[in-house]
């Protein structure tokens, strides 16, 4: 006896330690070779992401580089075409290339070459001649590029050329690394004027790798569209190997991003490669493949150890399980007991009661599968109403949802009809949609649709897909009769134009038609079913017509004229009730109209919650014509009263005299403006302003700056002060602004009026 019981126990030992072996065996064996790949796959995902990061950065910060020659272009001060006043046009030019030294962190230096002049002005303002770039220490020395080279490239530039990231000697005999964009001005013009030279250091581009990742620990690239190489964080790298470069030669073949193991120089390095559609740049990132696996290596030996260690624990309690207990089967039939109580009175052995077991669990496998059934119906109406919708962009996206609501819609076109019941109740809307749906397997023969509810609790929407002569309009009429016929149901029908099939757009704008055809019938059809190839579409001079109409009624809003407004709705409303205007238009104007009041209402009120309501209420999709035109009047009389609240009490006294002799003695001070002139006047900004034009006749800021440049005249010609001092004398806060405008007005610059004048 005992010798059968030591038996008994090695065997389920035995078998319990080949069940336990089995599959940990299995997933070891799978395990190793595939974690590695996973983890490889892993940082080649990660290796690409930072990749396309670094390069969106890089493209971000070079967008300026190339905007740059058109912004310089674009400034008149430059005058890069004229050669008289040669001096003062090299200060104007120094002084306008401050400007733009804060725009960008990413360029060291801008460099603008005027041809005429033969000289370079640095965005801090400095002025290098032609000759200075040769001179290290003294201009932007550099040191692989012959200044016999450089001028000719300037002199003739007509493309944008980026140079490599080179050796050059700044001014003070600091060496540099730098990325060099040169372009002409203006960019693609012919008769350049002159050239921008760009400068960018290379430890910014580096910085800005490191930026995106700071664990990152490979190599980037950046190479130009022909392969030459721009940018390396390591050089070496590059020179020592033509395996490199095979490889950037080999991108662009293939769109998008490239990711890959490649060995450079015989050393295994996961690659990720892109290529940028703004200019064409490709980018290379390199990690070794041995740094990628060290982490998994570690991993994969401690768990082999802790495998071992829980099979050897595992043996002991099994073991001791075994020896606790002689019959295992009891404690499965116990749990099964458990789990479903036996349903007959009779006793059961242990192969009885899980049997029993199996066939509850079948049975309630079976309910589970009935009631993923019940929700079919709600799965296949949503992802109809997503397709009419527009949520899909491609066809495939709900070639995999239809698949799974059982939805097939494979004719060579699709159209979307849609029925408006009359009733407002949801409940005979139901009844619709059941009478309707009742009907699918009646269609036409080579038609195919499926009904469902809209959004709106009234509507209903067929989409179907169906042969070119199917007579889709005859077919939902009879469906129509039958509605009335049956359950006593009136119902208007739209049906949008006929799309091609297998395009989610085509279904979305056939939707989109038959809410259009389904208004036409509400407000203004003869019929009960229009298609909307039969609509007549309006004349366009109505629209223009209306378009001033509301331009002139924001305005008259926006100016605070009630009288104007209460004028312009009634127009408006008598152009809703003429004759001529379809009624898709009609309720297009009326909901534009109740825009502009209601943004003129939240103007004066914004968080009233009865306006608030009153909004919600005014844009509901059911109103006949008499509704919309009493809510058009009455918020607009609502607006009007607000207006009249709201007007200022009747401003001080400001003729003519008072308000030039207050400006006269007000306007050589920098801070005059057209708000210190309101305050006076105890009036407000816009009032004002409206007051002075129409009383001066011209406006407040042409008036001011003829004073002031009446008065810098008068200094010009009988003093010796410099411009900058009369700038500031005569109220302007630089001389640039004072120069510009003194031309403006009086048609010379202020050095050639004094000098006119003292000749």
């Amino acid at each position: 006896m005992g010798r059968s019981k030591v038996n008994l126990l090695t065997k389920l030992l035995i078998s319990y330690l080949l069940v336990l072996l089995f599959p940990v065996m299995i997933l070891l064996f799978y395990y190793y070779p595939y974690s590695a790949e996973v983890v490889k796959q892993k940082e080649l995902d990660w290796n690409a992401h930072i990749t396309e990061q670094f390069m969106t950065s890089m493209d971000t910060f070079t967008r300026y580089v190339y905007n740059l020659p058109f912004e310089l272009v674009q400034n008149r001060e430059f005058r890069m075409y004229q050669a008289e006043e040669i001096d003062y046009q090299r200060v104007l030019i120094a002084n306008e290339m401050k400007k733009y030294n804060a725009t960008d962190a990413f360029i060291y230096n801008t460099l603008l070459y005027v041809k005429n002049i033969g000289y370079l002005f640095s965005k801090t303002g400095s002025a290098y001649m032609l000759e200075d770039m040769a001179k290290p220490g003294v201009g932007f020395y550099y040191e692989n590029w012959p200044y016999e080279d450089l001028v000719e490239t300037l002199d003739t530039l007509d493309a944008t050329i980026v140079r490599p990231v080179e050796d050059v000697v700044i001014p003070g005999n600091n060496r540099m690394r730098m990325l060099t964009f040169l372009q002409p001005l203006p960019v693609g013009g012919s008769h350049s004027p002159g050239a921008v030279l760009i400068m960018v250091r290379e430890d910014t581009i580096l910085r800005m790798m490191k930026s995106v990742s700071e664990t990152y620990r490979g190599e980037f690239f950046i190479f130009d569209g022909q392969g030459k190489p721009l940018v390396a964080s390591n050089g070496s790298l590059y020179r020592s190997s033509d395996d490199l470069s095979r490889l950037v030669d080999g991108m662009g073949q293939t769109a998008g991003p490239v990711s890959g193991i490649h060995k450079i120089n015989g050393v295994s390095y996961l690659v990720s490669a892109t290529v940028s559609e703004k200019n064409g740049w490709k980018y290379v990132s390199m990690l070794p493949e041995s740094a990628t696996l060290q982490g998994i290596r570690t991993i994969q030996r401690n768990t082999a150890l802790l495998v071992g260690l829980i099979l050897l624990l595992e043996v002991i309690v099994i073991y001791v399980s075994i020896r606790k207990n002689y019959h295992p089967i009891k404690r499965l039939v116990e749990v099964a007991t458990a789990l479903f109580e036996p349903g007959a009175s009779k006793p059961m052995n242990e192969i009885e009661t899980i049997r029993y077991t199996l066939n509850g669990l079948s049975a309630a496998n079976s309910r589970l599968d009935e009631e993923v059934k019940g929700t079919l119906p709600f799965m296949r109406d949503n992802v109809l109403l997503e397709l009419v919708n527009g949520h899909f962009t491609a066809w495939s996206e709900f070639e995999r949802e239809a698949v799974r609501a059982g939805i097939v819609l494979n004719g060579p076109m699709l159209t979307v009809a849609v029925f408006s019941c009359e009733a407002e109740r949801g409940g005979e809307t139901n009844r619709v949609l059941e009478f309707c749906k009742a009907r699918e397997s009646e269609l036409p023969e080579g038609m195919r649709g499926y009904f469902f509810k809209s959004m709106y609790h009234h509507e209903i929407i067929l989409v179907c897909s169906h042969e070119a002569d199917v007579p889709a309009k005859a077919h939902l009429a009879r469906l129509q009769d039958a509605l009335q016929a049956n359950i006593g149901e009136k119902t208007l029908v739209g049906i949008g134009s006929p799309a091609e099939a297998r395009c989610p757009h085509g279904a979305h704008v056939s939707y989109l038609q038959a809410l259009r055809t389904v208004e036409q019938l509400r407000l203004g059809g003869t019929s009960r079913i229009l298609s909307f190839e039969e609509i007549e579409v309006s004349p366009s001079g109505t629209v223009s017509y209306f378009a001033e109409l509301l331009q002139s009624l924001e305005l008259s809003i926006l100016k605070n004229e009630a009288a104007q407004v209460e004028s312009l709705v009634e127009r408006i409303i008598g152009y809703i009730g003429g004759e001529g205007l379809s009624p898709h238009m009609l309720r297009s104007v009326y909901l534009n109209t109740a825009s502009v009041i209601f943004n003129g209402l939240q103007r004066f009120r914004d968080d009233d919650q009865r306006l608030l309501r009153l909004t919600d209420a005014a844009f509901q999709p059911r109103y006949t014509l008499e509704q919309m035109t009493g809510i058009l009047r009455e918020s607009s009389a609502k607006l009007c009263e607000m207006i009249r609240e709201t007007l200022p009490a009747s401003p001080r006294s400001a003729d003519r005299e008072d308000i030039l002799a207050v400006l006269e003695a007000k306007c050589l001070d920098p801070n005059c403006s057209l708000q210190l002139m309101a305050d006076h006047f105890g009036m407000s900004v816009s009032n004002f302003s409206h007051h002075f034009k129409k009383t001066v006749g011209q406006n407040f800021k042409e008036t001011l700056d003829r004073l002031r440049i009446q008065k810098s005249a008068q200094l010009l010609r009988e003093s010796e002060e410099a411009l900058d001092a009369i700038a500031v004398q005569v109220g302007f806060t630089n001389t640039s602004s004072f120069i510009r405008t003194f031309k403006k007005i009086v048609g010379t610059t202020p050095g050639q009026y004094r000098q006119t004048h003292r000749s």
